[in-house]
């Protein structure tokens, strides 16, 4: 695979998957107000692993953008703080 093209999946990757994980906990909380159910379902299992996979992709995002770090920095940011909403947002609705 070309080096720009694994580049640019591991730029907006974390980014979508990060703002499914938010979409997640709020139809959640549509779904289930602030009383979850007693057992997991299938919302608690894909936000775990949308946000598990997360974080190498991330990290490979950093390897691969380490020359250009000062221009990369934007978009890591955005998956960090896109990353941490979703962490918070499930937090916040007590989910």
């Amino acid at each position: 695979m070309d080096p720009r093209t694994v580049k640019r999946v591991s730029a907006y990757a974390p980014i979508i998957m990060s703002l499914a994980a938010l979409a997640i906990v709020i139809e959640g909380h549509l779904e289930f107000g602030n009383h979850p159910p007693a057992d997991e379902g299938w919302q608690a299992h894909l936000f775990q692993l949308l946000m598990v996979l997360a974080v190498p992709i991330i990290l490979l995002f950093i390897a691969i953008s380490w020359r250009s770090f000062k221009q990369a920095l934007p978009i890591l940011a955005a998956q960090v703080f896109l990353w941490l909403l979703a962490l918070g947002a499930l937090r916040f609705f007590d989910l």
